[in-house]
């Protein structure tokens, strides 16, 4: 097997590449440990390249992995401590890490018929909350996430975040809000904006029909564009003085209590089911 022992080797370069692109027309991703490189191939994901070190820190489950590994579709590399520092992006390498080709969902991948439903992020800076989001949302059985701005899901520290999920469920890179909303009327998707406070508690709000739901990123929200052009505004009771929840836990209550309601249970109001947008105080 391939034995590599200089940070000087064209592979370090492609790792380094890989770790800080954000381009999004990118497919190739950087998966780091044995768990995350796991669920790669259980869902089928492609492993072009792949690293174990040759060091004793190296756990038995990452040398287990990379067993699996087939060298007729991935070219296998053994490297030395040294070269798994530079080819990591963690201060403590896993001693296995991977290149994988994983292209961005279409829209209509993410929203499927009969009844999409899709998560919204718009300007989530933090890619661990991204790939939190991701996690939850799978979990709690959304049919997408498309993202604007912020944080690049197909990041690797998203991909960590969200701990496999970014293989099954279809995440959508766009590059504006208004792309989005078109999309999701030429699928008959309700657009609704997620607000910390005067919109229609996610309780009483039917979201048993296709809809997309928008978040926004951590401290500033969602801007006001998205807020006025939403079809209804849906916000998540709070008791005082607690002012915000996490974007992962707010996107996991959304979704689950729309999971809740599709699963056959009863709302008990139908507020926005006609499209209106909710009475705001002022």
């Amino acid at each position: 097997m391939e034995q590599i022992t200089s940070r000087r080797n064209p592979i370090v370069a492609q790792f380094r590449q890989a770790r800080g692109s954000a381009a999004p027309t990118g497919s190739t991703v950087l998966l780091e440990g044995p768990r995350l490189i796991a669920e790669a191939l259980g869902a089928g994901v492609r492993i072009d390249l792949a690293a174990v070190s040759t060091g004793t820190a190296t756990t038995r489950r990452s040398a287990v992995v990379f067993d699996r590994l087939d060298p007729s579709i991935t070219r296998l590399v053994r490297v030395s401590p040294t070269v798994m520092d530079a080819l990591s992006p963690m201060s403590t390498p896993s001693g296995l890490v991977a290149l994988a080709t994983l292209e961005s969902a279409g829209f209509e991948a993410a929203a499927p018929a009969p009844r999409p439903l899709v998560i919204g992020l718009i300007a989530v800076q933090d890619p661990g909350n991204t790939g939190a989001v991701i996690r939850a949302i799978e979990a709690g059985g959304a049919t997408g996430v498309v993202t604007v701005g912020g944080a690049d899901p197909y990041g690797w520290k998203a991909l960590r975040g969200a701990m496999g999920s970014t293989f099954r469920l279809p995440v959508v890179r766009s590059l504006g809000a208004g792309d989005v909303r078109a999309a999701a009327d030429a699928l008959g998707l309700r657009v609704l904006a997620a607000v910390p406070r005067d919109g229609s508690s996610v309780s009483d709000t039917d979201l048993r029909g296709p809809c997309l739901i928008w978040l926004g990123g951590e401290g500033g929200g969602l801007d006001t564009n998205v807020v006025d052009t939403a079809d209804d505004l849906i916000s998540i009771p709070m008791r005082p003085p607690v002012e915000s929840l996490n974007i992962a836990v707010a996107a996991a209550l959304i979704v689950y209590e729309a999971s809740r309601q599709r699963a056959g249970a009863t709302p008990r109001a139908t507020t926005g089911a006609s499209g209106q947008r909710p009475r705001r105080s002022a």
